[in-house]
């Protein structure tokens, strides 16, 4: 019985811990090329999307669709936000998550 729980515990942590980080960056956009460091902008808040395989694709109509890309773009177009900072994008499996703070 007791080995039964150390398995069960064992898979319940597995399963958590597939979800980990890709990409960690001060700052990205999809809509902006390039931005002022020193320009000024309203802090949106905090800003989470996710976008997985086989969801409608936003910023590509072809067969080439990067998850990044459109996870980032969504959270975009979602906030209103000319560009994310302090971004953090994670996967777990087939999904890609954003967490950052929109800059409008």
């Amino acid at each position: 019985m007791r080995a039964l729980m150390v398995v069960s515990t064992l898979l319940t942590l597995a399963g958590c811990a597939s979800r980990y980080a890709l990409l960690t960056v001060p700052a990205v956009s999809m809509t902006n090329a390039s931005f002022d460091p020193g320009g000024t902008y309203e802090d949106g808040g905090p800003v989470t999307a996710q976008y997985c395989t086989g969801d409608d694709a936003i910023s590509s109509r072809d067969n080439n669709v990067g998850l990044i890309d459109e996870v980032v773009l969504k959270a975009q177009k979602g906030s209103g936000a000319k560009y994310l900072r302090d971004v953090t994008i994670m996967s777990d499996g087939s999904c890609v998550d954003i967490e950052a703070t929109a800059m409008k």
